[in-house]
């Protein structure tokens, strides 16, 4: 009861005074307020009451950590707890039997492989058929071909740029030197104009003679070209011949083999009819002398 008294004297004073003088009344209240400090009780004896359990920490709801928060905070990190050399050797020798494990298939897989070296060194050739060998290497041939007519063509075709290219430059190169001949004859040349005009007609008579050159070299190439062309119309009408021989010679031992098989299917189906005939006649046999014994028997 004197609390609540102190408490209200103290609001009424506090209304007409100053902060610290406020502040210091409602420090002194509070002291008063708790009372004097509790006696000191002498230490009892241990009690023999049953213990209660431990009561479990419930699981954290869905989305919420032990602390209760959804956010973690330093006490939700695992306490460290038991020996760590200990647990430490007990992964480092779990590591290392995996680490052995692996040399071992290691070691073992290479074994294996250089043992079976030999099955897998030398894959045998598809068996392919002699027809279809033979399409194969027309293929290969035209393939062959192809490509040789592409180089040419692409050769060709670099000369022949090659050629107007020259061709230009020596049509500049007269436009250029008519022009300074016409002008020597005007009013005359300077020494550069001279030295280029003796370097256009030096360079004119160069280009003359490479032409003619060139045009002789193309006739001896299309010459060459004709010749080896005509080699390999013969190379490949031999090789043709020898194709048409090598297939009528397999037509003809088809053909052979096709005749002894029909020869052998004959004379098996003249030996079935034969062994049916046999049959018939001894069945035949059989039921006579079954109609003469019950014959007999009614007599």
């Amino acid at each position: 009861m004197y609390r609540l008294l102190l408490a209200a004297t103290a609001t009424r004073f506090q209304r007409g005074m100053p902060a610290s003088g406020k502040l210091l009344l409602l420090n002194t209240t509070r002291y008063l307020s708790k009372g004097p400090p509790p006696k000191a009780s002498k230490p009892s004896k241990p009690s023999t009451a049953p213990k209660c359990k431990p009561v479990p920490v419930p699981p954290p709801k869905p989305g919420y950590f032990p602390s209760g928060g959804m956010h973690a905070v330093f006490s939700d990190l695992p306490m460290p707890e038991g020996d760590f050399m200990q647990a430490w050797s007990a992964k480092n020798s779990k590591y290392n039997m995996f680490m052995l494990s692996g040399l071992l298939a290691l070691i073992g897989s290479l074994c294996l492989s250089y043992m079976t070296l030999e099955m897998y060194a030398s894959v045998p050739d598809y068996p392919y058929t002699e027809e279809e060998q033979e399409e194969f290497e027309i293929e290969a041939e035209r393939l062959q071909e192809e490509k040789e007519a592409r180089e040419q063509r692409h050769q060709d075709a670099v000369e022949a740029a090659e050629t107007a290219r020259r061709a230009r430059l020596a049509r500049e190169a007269m436009v250029r030197e008519s022009a300074l001949m016409n002008k020597d004859m005007d009013g005359g040349l300077d020494a550069k104009e001279a030295a280029e005009l003796q370097k256009l007609a030096t360079e004119r008579e160069a280009y003359a003679e490479w032409e003619k050159e060139e045009v002789k070299r193309l006739a001896e190439k299309a010459k060459e070209r004709k010749e080896a062309a005509k080699e390999k119309a013969k190379v490949k009408a031999e090789r043709d011949k020898e194709r048409e021989k090598k297939r009528k010679e397999r037509e003809k031992v088809l053909k052979k083999e096709e005749a002894e098989r029909e020869k052998e299917r004959e004379k098996a189906r003249k030996e079935r009819e034969k062994s049916r005939k046999e049959e018939e006649k001894q069945k035949a046999k059989e039921k006579a002398e079954k109609e003469k014994a019950k014959k007999a028997l009614m007599a």
